[in-house]
């Protein structure tokens, strides 16, 4: 697999106020995982939702909210939340700056609607969407 410069990677609009970059997939030639580059700006919500796969999201820098069923924690910088599958989660943007997130599944594809439902609100724009 290349070296993946996140920065040269298509940003797209996920959720008002989240931006999105897919670093690792299908695209970069992986079969079996894939990470995305989020940047959250404060009080951006990701709502709950589960996923039929495991989710980890590695907080890179700011904060986040993290909702787990009705449990809600703080993640910061070097972080990480591990949500199994099936488990309800979602997040808000905390903190005065925006969040930098990194967010794996062990599967190639992940920005489809295929792994995930929405428990509240709905899906994000769809990856294609996103991209412009």
């Amino acid at each position: 697999m290349p070296i993946v410069r996140i920065a040269e990677q298509a940003a797209g609009l996920w959720r008002p106020g989240q931006v999105v970059r897919e670093v690792v997939g299908e695209a970069q030639g992986s079969s079996s995982v894939s990470m995305q580059h989020f940047e959250v700006e404060p009080g951006s919500v990701t709502p709950l939702h589960r996923h039929d796969v495991d989710e980890a999201i590695l907080v890179l820098g700011g904060a986040l909210r993290v909702r787990i069923e009705d449990e809600w924690s703080v993640a910061e910088a070097g972080d990480v939340c591990v949500f199994p599958a099936d488990t309800p989660h979602g997040f808000v943007g905390a903190g005065d700056g925006t969040s930098k997130i990194m967010v794996v599944f062990p599967i190639p594809a992940a920005i489809t609607a295929d792994h995930t439902t929405y428990l509240e609100g709905g899906p994000p724009a769809t990856w294609d969407e996103a991209k412009g």
